[in-house]
């Protein structure tokens, strides 16, 4: 089995890469476009994705061994709900034996069901909590999911103590408060879970992406005490990933920035179209179905958007763009936070 490496030795590679860029290094997979959830600011919308298309099996596994033997270190898989992929325990299996260290975002309603797919083979599990209570029910549309989560990461921590767990908090208008925040660092640390407190994306794939995030999305006002609080609860020692970098750019507005995310990730939707990340879901680079990834990788969109096309962007709110992007131009401090990767934080004393 190939080595998968940890966060610093990634951290080393983003740094190194400036130095002889080829293509990028991390494959985010959207494994299906089918989900289970009903979350009223979901940016997927199904004018764009169908969820009956999707590659096979087959050459999922074959795009992982191709992205692998290409050089790629690690693969995000996400969807849709990655759990109600009926093979995901044969795909992560895979992902793993080829040396791909795999992180899975998903909204953990399947989790209890899944177990023996997801500890063996994914080291880093992502898990959507927009509130520590069961208003999350009501924010993603599933009833009894809140518990569920609860339950789901005690038995994961059971079973896989040093298992990568972090929740995903998508401030929004209904949990942008403060009192709210304070209750997802207590319920983090009490799990023994590291936490990222986020933004809305931007980069709806959806015929008005107004109209969804209006009613969702916070003020800026809002966003900037809640980003303080969150900062705060970093620098008591909760295991905030969020770097004082993003914190500090979020509290103050959109943040400013040249994107190099570009440079890293590949994105891949379910039907096999590779994504141009300034037009999510519109204008495809290609699609790895019907030409091979080491094909895909000499199209020139993708060197245009490591370049000048995509560093003049910055319209993504996203952790990931944002902390990238900055150490790639220089300011190391993201990669403090991402060391705390490397073990799980412990459970605070009661």
């Amino acid at each position: 089995m190939n080595h998968r490496p940890n966060a610093l030795e990634i951290a080393r590679l983003v740094v190194g890469a400036k130095l002889n860029w080829s293509h990028p290094l991390y494959l985010v997979h959207s494994l299906t476009a089918r989900c289970n959830a009903r979350c009223g600011f979901c940016a997927w919308n199904p004018d764009f994705y169908d969820p009956r298309a999707q590659l096979s099996t087959e050459a999922i596994k074959r795009l992982y061994s191709d992205a692998r033997e290409a050089g790629f270190l690690g693969l995000s898989i996400w969807g849709g709900e990655p759990l109600l992929h009926p093979d995901f325990g044969e795909l992560a299996r895979h992902a793993k034996e080829v040396g791909l260290a795999t992180h899975m975002v998903t909204n953990g309603f399947l989790l209890d069901r899944k177990m023996d797919d997801v500890v063996p083979h994914v080291d880093r599990i992502c898990i959507s909590l927009d509130h520590a209570s069961k208003l999350h029910d009501d924010i993603r549309g599933i009833r009894g999911l809140y518990d569920k989560i609860v339950a789901s990461t005690r038995e994961l921590k059971r079973l896989a103590p040093n298992k990568q767990i972090i929740f995903i908090y998508t401030l929004l208008k209904n949990n942008v408060d403060v009192e709210s925040i304070r209750a997802m660092g207590d319920l983090m640390a009490d799990l023994g879970v590291l936490g990222v407190f986020n933004g809305m994306r931007q980069e709806a794939a959806t015929n008005d992406p107004d109209a969804k995030l209006a009613d969702w999305a916070p003020t800026q006002a809002q966003l900037t005490e809640a980003f303080v609080a969150v900062a705060d609860l970093k620098r008591r020692g909760y295991p905030v990933l969020n770097s004082f970098t993003h914190l500090h750019m979020m509290k103050r507005g959109a943040p400013v920035y040249r994107c190099h995310w570009p440079k890293f990730m590949l994105p891949i939707e379910a039907n096999g179209d590779v994504v141009d990340c300034m037009h999510w879901g519109t204008r495809p680079i290609d699609n790895v179905g019907r030409t091979p990834l080491a094909e895909v990788l000499k199209n020139p969109r993708i060197h245009a958007l490591a370049g000048e096309a995509g560093e003049n962007c910055h319209k993504c709110v996203s952790i990931h763009r944002v902390e990238l992007s900055e150490v790639w131009a220089g300011n190391l401090e993201p990669t403090l936070s991402w060391g705390m990767l490397r073990k799980p934080p412990q459970p605070r004393a009661h």
